[in-house]
This record gives C-alpha cells, structure tokens and sequence, in this order.
C-alpha cells in the first residue's frame, strides 16, 4: 500500500510546480502589457550631457535618488557571479532558485503521505515517481518553440538551463531508485543477472536507466563545446528512455505524456513553419583567425541578438544533411549595416561598394570543433567551392533579450572575440532605430570590443565602420553619442584612436559612464568568455546605486 503514498509525493509536486508556473505566467502577461503602453509613447529626445565628471562643475544638476537603498543592496546581492568548482560561473539569483527547486524535492521526498493504513512510509519508490514527476517538465523545457517561451517570456537558450537542472535531478533521483532495488533484488536471489533483468519490469527498468546514463553523461559541457554532434545524437536516446520507462511502470506515460505531445507540436510547428527552410548563400569567406563569414537572404523578420540553427548540405554528405548547429544573427534586423559583402574569396559576391538591398543578413563561424572547421576549410576554396548557387537551411529565429535595450537611455554593449557576432547586430539595430526616429530614448552608447590582435578586427572592420559614420552623418552630435573601442589584448600598439592595448578595466569605464549619464538605470549587454561575463556582470553589481542600476543582459545560449 505503500505505493500509493509514494504516488501522491509526485502528483502533488506535479500540482504546485503548475501553479507556480501560472503565476509566473501571469506576471509576465501584466508585464508585457504595460511595457507595450510604454512603448507606445513619443519619446521626446533632450540633449546629452557634456561633462566629463560631475565633479567640480556648478553648471550640472547632481544626480538624484530614484532607488531605495534595499532595492541596491537586493541588486547587487542578487546579479554578483561567483565561480563554483566544476560547474562554472553562476550569479547567487540563478543559485537561489536552484536551491529553491531542489528543496522542493527534497519536501516531496520527505513528506509524510500516509498509506491506506495510516502509517506514513517513504521508499525507494518514491525516488521514481518524483523522477518521473520531474520528466513531466523536461521535454517541454526542451523544445525550441515552447509553451513555457510564450506563457513565461524565457527563450530557449535561457530555458535550456532549467532543462538541464531537472535533467540532472531525474537522472539522480532515478539512480537512488536503481540503486535501492537492484540491492533489494540482490540480497534476496544472490544473482547480479537476476537482480538486472531477472524480470521484463527488472529489465525494462535497467534500459531505461542505461539510455538515461548516456544521455545524461554526454551532455556534459566538454561534449557540448568540443565534440557537438556526439552531445546532439546520443540525445536521441530519450526515445529509448520513454519506451522502456512505459514497459517498466505505465504511470511513466500518464505523468510524461503531455510533456511528449507539446514536444511532438514543436516538431511539427518547425516543420510547417520553416524548419526546413532553405535560403539562398550569397557569400562564404574565410575570414582571418579562423573565421568563416556567410551572407545569406532571410526573408523572415528577427530581433537584435537572435539566432539561427542552420545546416549546410554541402558540407559532409551524408551527415551534413541532418547536422545542424546554433550561430548568432550577426547582422541588425532590416538594415544594410549588416549586409556589406565582401569581393575576396566569397562565392557569387557583390562589390562592397554596390547596393544591397535590406534582407541580407550575416553569420560569423569561428572554429571551435570538426564541423566549423570543415565549413571554415571550404569557405578559403573561395569561388571554386561550387559552380551552382549555394542553399543553406535555417530553423529560427530563436532567442530573446532579458532587457529591451531600446528603452534605456544610456547602453553599455561589452564583446569579447567572436562573442561580438549578437552584440554588433543589437549595436546596429539601436543605430539604425536612432536614425530612424523610432520609438527609442536610447541616446548614448558605449561599444567595448575585446580581441586578441587588429587581424582579429578584420571580423566586422567594415560593419563597425559603417555604424560609425552612420551615426556621426545622420545623427545630431547635441543629441546622440557612439563611442567605440576596441581593445587588443596581444598588442601594445594601436592604429588609432579607438584602439586600446590590454584589457579593458570595465569597473572604472562604468564610473564615468554613470558621471556623465546622470540619473536612471543604464542597459549592459555582454557577450564572450565566462571570465568576461563574470567581470562585466560583477562590475555591474559594484557600480549600482541610488541613482542608476546597471541592468545586465548575458549572451551564452551553451546548449
């Protein structure tokens, strides 16, 4: 009778972790609806400061308090980044709530539900129906056009993360579970094979956990970064996972099965709304460092910072046709910053000099394993890569900012290496709605680019040349700023004035931004190195106060 007991710890928790996700939801919506009012609103556009320093100078008004002192310190407390031993960079937020869900189940495993007699009874049964609880979520944590996306606002490669939480707790919750009745099964028939797969529920149950182990061990971020196609196909195992979970106990199904449904759906949306879609190449160049450089027509609208999964047929049949892999839009939406294409080495290339029209868009591939270094590798073949028109084909665009970078008057954009590619494109979009006239109070913009030497510069010259002197041609110089600067970390000399040697000190570069941008909260957005992010985001926390909030917005998408 003891089952039964243990059945409810996972009904119950299935219960409270939807009614958190609903109100979630519902804050979110309210959220969306007043920042749509706001929106809505013709900005008028004052003039910038011109100070250096607030200090000393009778003719600017001192910054004001417009955040409590609590509201500073929660601020700070709750964005600073602490490494932790292999796992990596994490703010004490992101470890609040993991602390917070897996507290949760631990209360559900520990939870006195009674049995029919009265007796309040917890076994090793309740590690797998807290498991399988806990797999009601996973699937739909995973799917690209998710439900939790729309209800919630968090994009895939945010959501990816609580995917791989759950993840990790199925896989150790059903570890206790196998450990406790493999022994069981031990002590009474004194036979390993017996206690494996004596029975079909034994032995379904030993499959199940088998796929899950390698699912689960080749997710692991080495896989991920070094050996991706390996990370990517052993997921498939979860098929297997399913089935043999369904023939070890049937309650598996009830509690996964509208997980599988909304996974099913987001196969089927991709399928019908592009996720075969195939787009015509316009340019492939090998760009120095390592890099790969592809301009393609997109017809369908993204925002600044997205991405894209794409797949390129040409590269390793048969494997190429169903290999596909996540590269940041690195091109502004609906803008020609982006567009500029290249005469040297690229296939059916258009002189930099020619007009392009708006709907090219761009992607930067740096190698970091055998796929991007076999594309980078046919990119330097030049015009002898194919004598037919290149097709690549695209799923997305995924992702979205944490911020709206556009609502801020002053915004501070902080790359590292090829972590510019969804940074420039934020970069041009806030440029191009600036000239524009859109509904933007974006005035001042700080563009910090961090690379190794000037070759490394050759990734985006011409784009990043093109928004400087948009910006200083068709913009009032009274009412708008850009500033630039790249910083060369293998060099001690530079070209010119926007060239810095070594690092960037982004705590001192946030004092003077925040002397010279007066009151209200100032926009960050980094993209880069672990290391980068946990300076720039710390930085951040230091430099907040009464009078300005850094709010920072990360791009990783580590799936």
């Amino acid at each position: 009778m003891a089952l039964k007991s243990d059945l409810s710890a996972g009904y119950y928790y299935v219960c409270t972790a939807l009614i958190v996700l609903l109100v979630i939801s519902i804050i979110y919506l309210i959220h969306q609806i007043m920042t749509y009012i706001n929106r809505t609103k013709k900005k008028d556009i004052p003039n910038l400061h011109k100070n250096e320093t607030y200090e000393n100078n009778d003719n600017i008004t001192p910054a004001r308090s417009i955040h409590l002192i609590p509201t500073v310190w929660f601020h700070k407390f709750w964005n600073h980044v602490i490494h932790i031993v292999g796992v990596g960079e994490m703010s004490i937020g992101t470890i609040i709530i993991l602390l917070i869900y897996l507290t949760v189940n631990i209360i559900f495993l520990a939870l006195p539900f009674e049995t029919d007699e009265g007796v309040p009874h917890v076994t090793s049964i309740r590690f797998a129906y807290l498991g399988i609880a806990n797999a009601a979520f996973i699937f739909p944590l995973a799917t690209r056009n998710s439900i939790f996306t729309t209800l919630m606002g968090i994009p895939f490669e945010r959501m990816i993360t609580y995917h791989r939480w759950v993840g990790r707790t199925i896989f150790w919750l059903l570890t206790f579970h196998a450990s406790a009745q493999i022994q069981s099964n031990y002590n009474s028939s004194k036979s390993v094979s017996n206690s494996l797969w004596g029975t079909d529920v034994y032995k379904w149950g030993f499959l199940a956990y088998l796929f899950l182990s390698i699912t689960v061990t080749m997710a692991n971020s080495v896989f991920r970064r070094f050996a991706f196609e390996w990370f990517y196909w052993s997921h498939f195992n979860f098929l297997f996972f399913i089935i043999f979970g369904c023939l070890h106990q049937k309650i598996f199904f009830y509690f996964t099965i509208t997980g599988i449904v909304l996974y099913g759906i987001d196969k089927i949306l991709r399928k019908i709304f592009g996720s075969f879609r195939t787009v015509n190449v316009t340019s492939v160049e090998a760009v120095s460092s390592g890099v790969t450089k592809i301009i393609f027509r997109f017809p369908t609208y993204y925002e600044a910072g997205q991405y894209i999964f794409v797949n390129f047929p040409f590269l390793k049949l048969p494997t190429s046709l169903i290999d596909w892999h996540p590269f940041s839009l690195s091109s502004p939406p609906l803008s020609s910053f982006g567009s500029s294409i290249s005469s040297s080495g690229g296939v059916n290339t258009a002189s930099i000099d020619d007009t392009v029209d708006e709907g090219f868009t761009s992607i930067h591939v740096k190698i970091q394993g055998g796929y991007t270094k076999t594309l980078y590798a046919k990119s330097q073949q030049g015009s002898q890569l194919t004598e037919t028109p290149l097709t690549m084909r695209v799923q997305g665009p995924y992702g979205k900012s944490s911020i709206d970078f556009s609502s801020y008057k002053t915004v501070l954009l902080v790359s590292g290496g090829v972590g510019i590619t969804p940074i420039i494109s934020i970069l041009g979009d806030l440029v191009d709605s600036q000239i524009k006239s859109n509904y933007i109070v974006t005035q001042a913009i700080h563009f910090l680019w961090v690379i190794p030497d000037i070759g490394s510069y050759s990734w985006f010259e011409k784009e990043l040349e093109k928004i400087q002197q948009s910006a200083a041609t068709l913009l009032p110089p009274e009412k708008y700023l850009l500033d630039i600067q790249v910083f060369l970390t293998r060099s001690t000399t530079t070209p010119s004035s926007k060239f810095f040697p070594g690092r960037p000190n982004i705590r001192k570069i946030m004092k003077l931004i925040k002397q010279n941008h007066g009151s209200g909260d100032i926009a960050v957005g980094v993209c880069g190195p672990a290391p980068l992010i946990k300076e720039v985001r710390n930085a951040a926390g230091s430099e907040s106060d009464v009078t300005c909030l850094f709010k920072t917005h990360t791009e990783t998408f580590e799936l």
